[in-house]
């Protein structure tokens, strides 16, 4: 068997501050870059249709579209627990795959989260 990956870029903005950071601690906004990989042996021609992929993505991301994250997140919402939480969430819907998500905020910066 051939294991493969399938990866989506989405994109969603959102605001946010982190308690007591010098800089962060104000509300500002980014528009986070959110690549979603998929991994799994392939058993058939496709490992999942790029519209139904999105679909699951999208049913994950609309939560945190254009929301201040620390409104509907438990963590302080630093790129790193965007990232396990995002994680976490796309596991819900993509539960069959190995799954790794990197969350971009601004263009240099990211933190990755994924199955080991």
């Amino acid at each position: 068997m051939k294991r493969i990956k399938l990866s989506r870029t989405e994109f969603i903005d959102a605001g946010h501050y982190i308690p007591g950071h010098p800089k962060c601690g104000r509300p500002h906004g980014h528009t986070y870059r959110v690549d979603v990989t998929i991994e799994q042996e392939l058993e058939s021609d496709m490992l999942l249709e790029f519209g139904e992929f999105k679909r699951r993505v999208w049913d994950v991301l609309a939560r945190y579209d254009h929301v201040m994250l620390n409104e509907v997140m438990d963590a302080v919402p630093t790129v790193e627990n965007i990232a396990i939480e995002l994680h976490r969430e796309l596991k819900k819907v993509l539960p069959d795959f190995k799954v790794t998500v990197r969350v971009y905020e601004g263009v240099r910066k990211w933190a990755e989260y994924g199955d080991e």
